[in-house]
């Protein structure tokens, strides 16, 4: 019995006619339409188009510009994996092997939980203000705080309590620090007072307001000027500025009284002089000539208050 010769592989019309490959078992899907390289020749069984499996490996086997990309690639890996078993070095001079590290992932990454993490916000830490009451005022400028400490404003002065616009200065200074004061403490004077910038709850300055409503005076600015410069030229403009506060004058102080002296009635020319009523001038007089007594005012001349109790003749 003879074998059926079995037809090579190639390009052959099907039973519809239309040229497709037969790959020596089997056709193909590959068609001379949707074959993607053209062909050289005719579309018959002796056709020159390639096989598909033929070409493709020809062109790839030409691209040496791919086949270089990858030689380099496994250059760059090889050279990876070599520095990762290799040993580095601390500053400290040990050794440190290099350990596996996710590039997608931070350095501090965890495991992700259930609930998120939250983290603890920190707030910065304020200073801490000591807000101090008026406990004893001496006047405008100076007074005993909730500390025990006497305190003193510092480069302006105002006018003492029996000086006019004394008490409207003092009565300014109680109500500005009515609901407390910081001071600012810089110096100190020769009576132990602290020396400061004194400043309400608000921040208003009680140095500055009291210079800009006219019930301060620059007597010592110039003169301690250099222990606070920056208070000292804000005093500049404030004084500047300044109102003429309607100050009171202040009350007159109290004369005593002197006792009036008693008045005397000059003695008539024809009467005894330090006798009441008048008795008359003669050498000599006695009580029976004057019949009635007498006060005796002076010297008694006449002798008629026997008994020294100021009446005579009586």
């Amino acid at each position: 019995m003879t074998e059926r010769p079995q037809t090579p592989p190639g390009w052959y019309p099907d039973a519809r006619g239309e040229l497709r490959y037969w790959d020596g078992a089997t056709w193909t899907d590959y068609t001379a339409r949707n074959y993607p390289y053209p062909s050289t020749g005719g579309h018959a069984s002796g056709s020159r188009i390639s096989a598909p499996g033929a070409r493709s490996r020809k062109r790839w086997s030409r691209r040496w510009e791919f086949w270089l990309v990858a030689a380099c690639a496994v250059a760059l890996g090889l050279n990876a994996i070599d520095m990762a078993a290799s040993p580095t070095t601390n500053d400290d001079g040990t050794a440190q092997t290099a350990a596996a590290v996710d590039p997608t992932q931070p350095a501090d990454h965890t495991e992700p939980t259930d609930e998120p993490t939250q983290t603890p916000e920190t707030k910065p830490t304020a200073a801490k203000v000591t807000v101090l009451f008026m406990t004893d005022q001496k006047d405008g400028d100076s007074w005993v705080a909730s500390d025990g400490k006497e305190y003193r404003l510092g480069l302006v002065n105002t006018p003492e309590m029996n000086e006019q616009c004394g008490p409207e200065a003092a009565t300014f200074t109680r109500k500005f620090l009515s609901k407390g004061f910081t001071a600012d403490a810089y110096s100190s004077d020769t009576h132990g007072r602290v020396v400061a910038e004194v400043r309400d709850k608000r921040g208003r300055s009680l140095n500055v307001s009291l210079a800009k409503n006219g019930l301060g005076d620059a007597r010592y600015l110039e003169e301690f000027r250099h222990e606070n410069a920056d208070l000292g030229r804000r005093l500049d403009r404030a004084f500047a500025s300044a109102s003429r506060p309607a100050c009171r004058k202040p009350a007159a102080k109290p004369v005593p009284l002197a006792p009036k002296p008693r008045k005397t009635k000059a003695p008539s020319s024809n009467c005894m002089s330090g006798y009441s009523p008048c008795l008359p001038i003669v050498g000599d007089l006695d009580c029976g000539e004057i019949g009635h007594p007498v006060t005796v005012t002076g010297s008694d001349p006449y002798r008629l208050d026997a008994d020294g109790d100021g009446i005579g003749c009586d």
